[in-house]
């Protein structure tokens, strides 16, 4: 909300980040006037997994723009409801206030994929708890190697 970084900063104005390709890390470990977030941390304090952070929600939020348009309810007379961007809820952070939308897949085609893939993935949680049976392909673990200390 600093508006010497960023102008107008209440407007919507995706284009004021076009030639920031500062990583999360990145931001997390330089200069602190210039993060735009403090949510993983600062100093010793820093989330080590911020950089798996970053990948994942890059991932997952292209993943839903791929997939879905994002729109507006729709009021009684079918016209779309106004969502007011500074109707905010206080507490230890901010966030906005819960509003409804419409969320339409794209194609029919991204329909029957979404529907292959989580079918798919049911298959790899545990039926009981839901959770991972195992790690899947692709996703980052550590695996433990015994150390014998004696030698």
């Amino acid at each position: 909300m600093d508006p010497k970084r960023s102008p107008d900063p209440r407007q919507f104005k995706p284009e004021r980040f076009a030639d920031d390709h500062t990583t999360l890390y990145q931001s997390a470990t330089g200069d602190t006037t210039k993060r735009d977030n403090f949510v993983f941390g600062a100093g010793r304090r820093l989330c080590q997994g911020i950089h798996i952070a970053e990948r994942s929600l890059f991932y997952g939020i292209s993943r839903l723009i791929w997939s879905f348009n994002f729109l507006p309810s729709l009021d009684e007379n079918g016209q779309p409801t106004v969502y007011d961007v500074d109707d905010l809820v206080g507490g230890i952070t901010v966030e906005p206030k819960h509003y409804t939308c419409r969320i339409e897949c794209r194609s029919i085609n991204k329909a029957q994929i979404i529907r292959a893939e989580a079918q798919l993935s049911q298959g790899l949680l545990d039926s009981e708890t839901g959770q991972w049976k195992e790690t899947p392909k692709g996703m980052a673990f550590s695996t433990w190697v015994p150390v014998n200390i004696d030698a």
